[in-house]
């Protein structure tokens, strides 16, 4: 090895754009991969610090063979040209030497995405290691760790509850998600791809207080009958005041009575009382969550605010004002986001780092699963199930179910066992009125 610093990253040149050092690199990941587990883990049930400490472990190594001659000379000279030797098999055969097997998986899949554990595990001698360069790397382990001590400092050595950690398959992710957002942000904003994530306001309280007089606003304003607006003030209070402890409601109130503002008013309430930082409105269709999108901006945001900065919309037609309005939806940094099932359930079950690398923001968010009954297809809930409970028991996540059409899948021994109960509002039991049926009047409907 020589004298001369490192690099993580080679110049463009052409865009003006140095170099990035190895040590910088390093720094920046374990820096931003910690803030990120900091802030997901104010909600987490567990252990925090063995988040921590894994991904701290994970965010040091993850490049350690980028410190491979024949891997600087190309970092160093520049260009399109391929690594010529796999800069991930060294991080991942360091940490597999010391048994921290979650850290070696998050550094294996940093690229590739996220592995099979039994898989890997049926591979005996070959457990997240690359076969064609495997042997060349042990040969060379030591000399890398030396260099990476050289530039960055002297490395601790793992902990007991590294070594013995055992997560779900959920939590890996969350925790993957830190890492692989902390090593591509870092690499982006480097290279001008990014500018950061944007900090807004969340605001709950005013925007709940802003939301009531829409909601009232659009009451003086209807021509409904009184019988129907009587309805739809009912179930906006009753979804709003309902006691907000547990963490899995239904609601379903029938179309025509106002339920898209009133479970975000539930969710709302939440948010304050339970201290969380998003509400995703998940949609099946969106022609859905492009008319939600224009209710909840009209109905949410204050005086001096971007739009688009307080309700993200999140899916394949979405038009943007600019890049940043862009990265902001689909990094989830919003403090209210509207997406599609499509993207909120394939998010929850990826192992791509492209697609996790926002799952670490959904902890700690109100969520409202909109026209549930056509969220996903059936045979998909058992599984789906498991990982919203997890997030409702673990991760603080406060769900809403809700549709004209509900079926109570937590109620089939087929999809949960035992069964779940979850509360339902608005409690139409001890309804003032009678339940009315909407109409295409009532709706603005042709007939």
């Amino acid at each position: 090895m020589n004298s001369e610093e490192p690099l993580a990253h080679s110049a463009k040149p052409e865009h003006g754009i140095p170099p990035q050092t190895y040590v910088k690199h390093i720094a920046g990941v374990v820096e931003r991969a910690g803030e990120n587990v900091s802030v997901m883990t104010q909600y987490f049930s567990g252990d925090a610090q063995v988040l921590h400490d894994v991904t701290k472990r994970a965010g040091l190594f993850h490049d350690l063979g980028k410190l491979d001659e024949a891997n600087q000379t190309v970092l160093k000279t520049g260009g399109k040209k391929h690594l010529p030797l796999n800069h991930v098999d060294a991080g991942a055969a360091y940490l597999s030497k010391g048994k921290e097997h979650e850290a070696a998986v998050f550094v294996y899949g940093h690229h590739i995405g996220l592995c099979s554990v039994p898989y890997e595990s049926g591979r005996g001698a070959s457990f997240l290691r690359d076969d064609k360069i495997c042997g060349e790397v042990d040969q060379k382990l030591f000399d890398y760790f030396s260099e990476h001590a050289k530039w960055c400092g002297s490395v601790e050595g793992s902990s007991d509850k590294i070594v013995k950690s055992g997560w779900s398959g959920l939590t890996r992710r969350l925790t993957f998600s830190c890492l692989v957002d902390a090593d591509y942000g870092d690499t982006a904003v480097h290279y001008g791809g990014e500018s950061g994530k944007k900090a807004v306001k969340r605001r709950w309280k005013e925007r709940l207080d802003k939301l009531s007089e829409y909601v009232q606003g659009l009451q003086d304003k209807s021509d409904a009958s009184k019988d129907r607006k009587t309805q739809r003030k009912y179930t906006y209070e009753d979804c709003r005041d309902a006691d907000t402890n547990p963490s899995l409601f239904a609601c379903d109130s029938p179309v025509g009575t106002g339920k898209t503002t009133a479970v975000v008013a539930h969710l709302l309430q939440a948010t304050i009382n339970k201290e969380l930082r998003h509400i995703f409105v998940v949609l099946p269709y969106t022609n859905i969550i492009k008319q939600s999108v224009d209710v909840y901006r009209k109905a949410l945001i204050l005086p001096d605010e971007n739009p688009e900065e307080v309700v993200a919309e999140h899916h394949h037609q979405a038009d943007f004002s600019n890049y940043d309005m862009r990265q902001h939806a689909s990094l989830w940094t919003a403090p209210i986001i509207v997406t599609t099932a499509v993207q909120f359930f394939e998010t929850l079950g990826a192992n791509h780092p492209a697609q996790l690398r926002k799952l670490h923001e959904l902890p700690g968010s109100a969520i409202f699963l909109d026209e549930a009954h056509a969220a996903i297809p059936t045979w998909l809930w058992p599984q789906a199930w498991r990982w919203l409970k997890d997030l409702s028991s673990n991760w603080r996540c406060h769900f809403v179910f809700a549709s004209g059409s509900l079926p109570q899948f937590w109620q089939n021994e087929k999809i949960t066992s035992p069964t779940v109960d979850v509360l339902h509002f608005p409690d139409h039991s001890c309804h003032p009125f009678r339940l009315i049926p909407a109409t295409c009047s009532d709706l603005n409907l042709p007939l």
